[in-house]
């Protein structure tokens, strides 16, 4: 299943995924989930506190959707450069100049972890590297427009991040310029 449920949020004073796990548990009733995908990265942990839990409880595979928060954990976006008006990015609070300034100690944490297992290893294959240490279940879904991203992308299976790394990406700053 994807995007199911109502987000509880913070305006509602519940944990994010409280009304995706209601849907669940009804669906569970009348149908086995084997896979559930959510939004799940460095700059989107949420999902760590409830959602991955239950996946993992029940044995169901969970697919990290955005693990490169829609690229900009690649390091590769300009505060500032705009997008398209056909790319989500333009209306996404996050992606204003002034928020994309204000998350860029989350990108220089991956960068000083990438910088750590050699000077070929990038800022979007420690994000993915992240997703992929929250468990056996989890499966991140990155988006790729370019080849080259997509190989970029695969090298991160390879990268093992140390209990160091994974503490440090722990205490990055949560982002800010969110849809609640």
């Amino acid at each position: 299943l994807s995007a199911v449920g109502a987000r509880g949020g913070r305006r509602s004073r519940g944990r994010l995924h409280d009304g995706t796990i209601r849907q669940l548990e009804r669906v569970q009733q009348v149908f086995p989930v084997s896979a559930v995908q959510a939004e799940l990265s460095v700059w989107s942990p949420e999902a760590l506190e409830s959602l991955l839990p239950w996946c993992a409880a029940r044995g169901v595979g969970f697919l990290a959707a955005m693990p490169l928060g829609n690229g900009f954990l690649t390091g590769t976006l300009t505060p500032g450069q705009g997008f398209e008006p056909d790319d989500v990015r333009a209306r996404h609070p996050r992606f204003t100049a002034e928020m994309m300034a204000a998350n860029q100690p989350i990108v220089a944490g991956l960068r000083r972890v990438a910088a750590r297992h050699g000077e070929h290893v990038t800022a979007a294959q420690v994000a993915l590297a992240w997703t992929l240490a929250q468990g056996r279940h989890v499966v991140p879904v990155p988006g790729a427009k370019r080849e080259r991203w997509v190989a970029e992308n695969a090298g991160a299976a390879g990268l093992r991040l140390t209990a160091e790394d994974l503490a440090e990406l722990g205490r990055l700053p949560a982002a800010r310029g969110s849809w609640d």
